[in-house]
Parts: C-alpha cells; sequence; structure tokens
C-alpha cells in the first residue's frame, strides 16, 4: 500500500472508530506510520483528507457503472438490479454512512460533500430513465421525482435495518425490494 493509501486508509479507520473530531491529524499520521507533514503534502488539510477517504469508499462508481453497462433495458429487472447492489453497498459502508449522519451538520464542509452522492445517484437514474422514455419504455413522468422515489425507497429500507433491524418489519430485503420495485415498474411502463 502506498503512503497515500495508508493515509486514507488510516482516516476511513479512526473516523469509524472516533467519528470526525477524533480523527486528528495526528491520529491519522500515527495510525498511517507517516509524520503529519506528510498528510499535509498529500491532501493539504483535514478537509483533503476526508474528501478523498469518501471518495475512496463512495459507491457512487459502482452504481454508475451498473446503471450504464448492466442495464437490460428492462425497467422492472435494471431497478431491481440497482436497488440491490444499491443496498449491498449502503450495508458496507453502513459505519461510515452511521457516522457521516450523526456528524455531518458539525462539519458543514463535510455535509456538501455526503450531498453529493445522492445527487449523482439521482442524476444517473435521470439519464437511464430519459433514455427509458425516449425508447418508448416509460410513461411521461417527471423522472427527477421516479430517480428520487427510488432512492429515497432504498435508503429508508437501509436506514430502518441499520436503526431497528427486523422490529418493523419480517419482510426480507429480496421480498421488499422485489414488490416495491415492481410496482414501480409497473405505474412508470407505458
Amino acid at each position: 500500500m502506498d503512503t497515500r493509501e495508508r493515509i486514507l486508509q488510516a482516516t476511513i479507520e479512526l473516523i469509524m472508530e472516533k467519528g470526525f473530531k477524533g480523527a486528528t491529524t495526528r491520529a491519522i499520521a500515527q495510525k498511517a506510520g507517516v509524520n503529519e507533514i506528510t498528510l499535509f503534502r498529500h491532501f493539504n488539510n483535514k478537509m483533503g483528507i476526508v474528501k478523498a477517504a469518501f471518495e475512496k469508499v463512495s459507491y457512487v462508481p459502482s452504481l454508475s457503472k451498473a446503471i450504464k453497462e448492466n442495464v437490460e433495458w428492462d425497467l422492472e429487472k435494471d431497478l431491481l438490479m440497482f436497488s440491490k447492489l444499491y443496498q449491498q453497498l449502503l450495508y458496507e459502508n453502513r459505519d461510515l454512512i452511521m457516522i457521516s449522519l450523526k456528524e455531518a451538520a458539525l462539519l458543514s464542509e463535510l455535509q456538501q460533500h455526503i450531498t453529493d452522492i445522492p445527487r449523482q445517484l439521482k442524476e444517473n437514474l435521470i439519464e437511464y430513465f430519459n433514455s427509458m422514455r425516449e425508447a418508448g419504455k416509460l410513461i411521461e413522468t417527471n423522472v427527477e421525482a421516479q430517480a428520487l422515489a427510488l432512492i429515497w425507497m432504498n435508503f429508508s429500507f437501509f436506514m430502518s435495518r441499520s436503526q431497528h433491524d427486523n422490529k418493523i418489519t419480517d419482510l426480507t430485503e429480496e421480498e421488499f425490494l422485489k414488490n416495491t420495485v415492481r410496482v414501480l415498474a409497473r405505474g412508470l411502463t407505458l
């Protein structure tokens, strides 16, 4: 692992252990096995390190790639594929997501970076929905509203399971996604 990667990995681990404020540049440098000057040489400041760490674990590139490369141009199949992958990536990054939500209000610079993630997902889904509409496979609708509905449905399920486990519903992830995606796809299909 090169120096930059060690710094980013140390940052992620410290944020998950101690939160953003606890992940000081001194602690990051110590955990990465470098001196603080090296941190600043690579990233300028703590926020630069944190932003780079978020980009490293961001699930947007994986979802964007899936939306562009794995679509079958069958609305229900495509939205289910997106939803399953989204759930997987949310759970893989669960600790960092939960800390981000808890502490984002404390760091206004970080808040912007966090909101970029769903915004980018929304833009990718809008592009997909527009292509489906142009191909005559989608009703005339506000595609931004539909993209947000899919993102929020998925994120709400993730948050519910993260916070309450199975205390709200015994539906499996598979059952929930198949049923909600089916309804959404049927409502959007010509």
